[in-house]
């Protein structure tokens, strides 16, 4: 499977500026898979028109799957968009490519998470599953997630050959990074695309503070995933200022890394080996103050649909007071919220346990049920 910078699908056109946010401006049918196994959907790749996050007019890709399954519940089919956790700066990392079993390019967060894809088609839900960091793969870059995610809504609703209902309910969810993305976007949702029907939204071990997850990774099993997502989203923060030698030279050679390929790279790295100067990293607040732009706990807004936030108590990456914290903010807001916290298992293990949690929770709100709260 070629890489995407090598497929020329991928190409962006030229003069998007005047073109309406999430039309699409060409598509192809794709055969799926999952772990060697295809998947039981019509599905499609879609180019579509969004806005970067730096604000300029960008071609993003999104996978369109139509479960082969007749819909048999009630109304129309609901469609689902589905945030993998892209994380990774290379275009090997994006879910388009992992979903035409793309695994060449090595471990990804999202060819793990091709199954859970699996379990939602089998629900009878159309999903989309955008590429939301789009084609630079700008990891962290917060307003190019909002409109990635947010106008692959708008492309699949209106791309004919799927078929999906006006009326049809609208779901999100995300696990992990997936689930950073998903709240981001979210908490923008009334703003930027208020016509959508956002009926309920699914936050799996959400990454809801950014700082405390980049703590988390230092000096753990995934030590060297902490650099390069924010040098390519946030240039004017000028990153490298902040590195020694020995972290300018694995910032040049991670600038394609998916968060495997890092962790793998550098285990147990901790950061403060990468600091030009004690604390330029770890205690520096002007990049705290990017860092907080990627983090759906210190951005404005809130979603206008109920919320599910599960999550490990023991999560070492995403540590569950940023969790609470989130589900308060969106409490006080009035949003209902439903927190499941498990006391068993970890950041890895939570997104399958609580799978079922999830999937039952958005089966609840497109049958239009009273969402219960535990605010």
């Amino acid at each position: 499977m070629p890489l995407p910078e090598q497929d020329s699908f991928y190409a962006e056109p030229d003069g998007l500026a005047d073109l309406a946010n999430g039309t699409v401006l060409a598509s192809r049918v794709i055969e799926t898979e999952s772990f060697w196994q295809p998947l039981p959907a019509d599905a499609w790749q879609v180019q579509y028109k969004t806005i970067d996050n730096h604000g300029e007019p960008r071609a993003y890709i999104a996978t369109i799957l139509v479960p082969q399954q007749e819909w048999t519940g009630d109304g129309p089919r609901p469609l689902l968009s589905y945030q993998v956790a892209e994380d990774g700066v290379g275009s090997k990392c994006a879910p388009s490519y992992a979903l035409r079993g793309g695994i060449e390019g090595g471990p990804s967060g999202a060819y793990a998470e091709t199954g859970m894809i699996r379990f939602a088609l089998r629900q009878g839900w159309a999903l989309v599953v955008p590429d939301y960091q789009g084609p630079d793969s700008e990891l962290f870059g917060a307003e190019g997630y909002v409109h990635g995610v947010l106008d692959g809504i708008r492309a699949a609703r209106s791309f004919a050959p799927a078929a999906v209902d006006p009326a049809a309910p609208i779901g999100m969810w995300g696990y992990s990074g997936g689930a950073q993305a998903t709240a981001i976007a979210a908490q923008a949702h009334t703003a930027y695309a208020p016509e959508l029907p956002l009926s309920g939204v699914v936050l799996g071990g959400v990454v809801a503070d950014l700082e405390a997850t980049m703590a988390g990774f230092s000096g753990g099993i995934a030590g060297g995933a902490v650099v390069v997502g924010l040098d390519r989203s946030y240039p004017e923060a000028e990153v490298s200022r902040y590195l020694n030698e020995s972290g300018r030279e694995m910032l040049a050679a991670s600038r394609a890394d998916c968060v495997p390929n890092a962790a793998l790279a550098y285990p147990f790295l901790d950061a403060t080996a990468l600091e030009a100067w004690p604390g330029s990293i770890t205690n520096n607040a002007e990049l705290s103050r990017v860092v907080r732009e990627a983090s759906p706990l210190h951005r404005a807004g809130v979603p206008a649909a109920p919320v599910l936030i599960h999550h490990a108590v023991a999560d070492e990456f995403a540590p569950i007071g940023s969790a609470r914290a989130l589900a308060e903010k969106y409490c006080g807001a009035g949003i209902p919220v439903q927190l499941a916290e498990n006391t068993i298992g970890e950041h890895g293990t939570e997104a399958m346990l609580g799978m079922p949690t999830a999937l039952s929770y958005l089966a609840d709100r497109y049958a239009a049920k009273p969402a219960a709260s535990t605010c």
